[in-house]
């Protein structure tokens, strides 16, 4: 019985993992339920889950239960002998903390979110190999290409391809970007998921930070990855090997699907989701990305080109930018424009992370949005 540490739990990812869990109950068992403020769902979750301790980082009411634990508990709790798995599905970068302490415990990490490894990809890596951790993404591309690359050698790839469904606007003209609303970025064509990635998705941001994600995580060259857009949203990354075959993985949209990966990995598990009838299947396509709607992905080369921290910088301007937009506070177009302004600026100040560890990042991510705040566009 592997022990499981949900953070994330009331998000649409940490339901579809409880739904995974649910169904395979004799294999999995919930030690914590971790949320940030969602104190009523995650009552409801605990009911389910009667042996599961409970945090909330930001409780919207004032929660009695002796299941309730504070920051420190959890720690320790993911430290003990009492955990064997970490599921981060922490929208954003604040997931950071807890996923880089599962990592120092040695714990298996199945990694929802990309923004924790885009900005600290190389170093929690590089702490998993000296912890004797595993990481496992669960974003459906880079899961599908973790499934893709077992037992080959690293020197054997030569490409790697990430997908997306081009999100809402990849066919609408550059000139009516301006005039692009709120509702209609979070109306995703394939995906039901948060505001905050959701968002992403209608900017190909979160391609952007895919590719850095790739780098981190598959130690490749980033001349050898690349994004594109599959509007049917069936297949999730497509790795090409030297000898010229190319695996491409497909799979219906739905989270439980890499969430189920991880859990079992290295086995299979059941995860309850329809299968693809392949005789019902009128198109496969596929379409380049239009840097000019979607200047994104050159803002993806542009943080690994330089590095030394521009990565972090490009994240915390996009959750600047993204938050502004929710609020209404700046205009679809603004968020390219915030972006952009931000990672000039900080090549102009020589603007570096000059020493590599879990406070120095997030200071460094800290002091990023501060600037990034301070560029923030009107209307």
């Amino acid at each position: 019985m592997q022990k499981v540490v949900l953070l994330g739990s009331t998000g649409s990812v940490g339901k579809s993992s409880l739904e995974v869990i649910e169904q395979n109950k004799e294999k999995y068992e919930i030690a914590c339920l971790v949320a940030l403020s969602n104190d009523e769902l995650i009552k409801t979750q605990a009911k389910r889950h009667k042996k599961a301790k409970i945090y909330i980082e930001k409780p919207r009411n004032k929660l009695s239960s002796k299941k309730l634990i504070n920051k420190n508990d959890l720690l320790k709790l993911i430290s003990s002998n009492n955990v064997d798995t970490v599921i981060a599905a922490i929208s954003g970068s604040d997931g950071l903390e807890l996923i880089h302490h599962s990592i120092t415990s040695g714990k298996k990490v199945l990694i929802a979110n990309k923004e924790p490894l885009v900005m600290a990809g190389e170093f929690l890596v590089s702490e998993a190999i000296k912890h004797g951790a595993q990481i496992i993404p669960i974003d459906s591309e880079h899961c599908s290409i973790h499934q893709s690359i077992q037992g080959k050698k690293e020197n054997s790839i030569s490409k790697i391809t990430l997908t997306c469904s081009g999100g809402p606007f990849y066919k609408l003209p550059k000139s009516k970007f301006k005039n692009i609303s709120l509702k209609q970025a979070l109306k995703h064509p394939i995906w039901k998921m948060g505001h905050k990635i959701t968002i992403d998705s209608s900017t190909l941001m979160n391609k952007a930070l895919e590719i850095i994600e790739a780098k981190y995580l598959f130690n490749e060259d980033p001349n050898k990855i690349e994004a594109i857009i599959h509007p049917e949203g069936l297949i999730h990354s497509l790795v090409e090997f030297c000898d010229g075959t190319i695996l491409a993985s497909m799979a219906l949209p739905d989270m439980k699907i890499p969430i189920s990966y991880g859990l079992g990995f290295p086995d299979i598990i059941e995860n309850g989701v329809n299968k693809i009838n392949l005789q019902k299947l009128k198109n496969l396509s596929f379409q380049s990305i239009d840097s000019h709607k979607f200047p994104s992905i050159d803002f993806a080369y542009f943080a690994l080109d330089h590095e030394k921290g521009m990565p972090i910088i490009l994240n915390a301007a996009n959750e600047v930018a993204v938050e502004l937009f929710l609020k209404k506070k700046i205009s679809f177009l603004n968020i390219y424009k915030l972006i952009s302004t931000t990672l000039n600026y900080a090549v102009k100040s020589n603007m570096n992370l000059t020493s590599v560890s879990l406070m120095s990042i997030l200071e460094f991510n800290e002091e990023a949005k501060k600037i990034a705040l301070h560029f923030a566009p009107k209307k």
